[in-house]
């Protein structure tokens, strides 16, 4: 099963058709690179796919589900995330702490979800501590 599917992927700017029936897949473990000229519009493929700007047609699914009109926030805690470029990374950090700053919110909201059953877990054992 592929990780990322895109099916015929289209964005427009307006009346001006940025990205046109483009389709592709990466499975899990592959690293996969995008290549272009200048104005080919792989920037604008992987906005569309982060959802930082609207598609016009076509299906993304990631991991299984289908993310075509899911928004950029919900895609974060999803595990799916865009590192910026050149001055807009964390300059003191390494590449790969760059690239860890994606997951992160999926780690501290996993972390939270522990620790919230855990206090439920707690909460219910104290109660039927008080029981006896």
């Amino acid at each position: 099963m592929s990780l990322l599917e895109v099916n015929n992927l289209e964005v427009s700017y307006g009346l001006i058709k940025a990205v046109k029936g483009v389709s592709f897949e990466v499975k899990e473990g592959e690293i996969v690179a995008l290549i272009g000229a200048n104005g080919a519009g792989k920037t604008t493929i992987m906005h569309a796919l982060n959802g930082i700007i609207p598609k016009a047609g076509g299906a993304v699914t990631f991991d299984g589900a289908d993310i075509t009109a899911t928004p950029a926030h919900k895609l974060v805690s999803l595990g799916m995330a865009q590192v910026p470029e050149g001055r807009r990374i964390f300059q003191e950090l390494t590449v790969f702490e760059n690239l860890r700053m994606g997951y992160f919110i999926k780690t501290i909201k996993l972390s939270l979800r522990l620790r919230s059953k855990k206090c439920i877990a707690i909460s219910r054992s104290s109660r039927s501590d008080r029981s006896r």
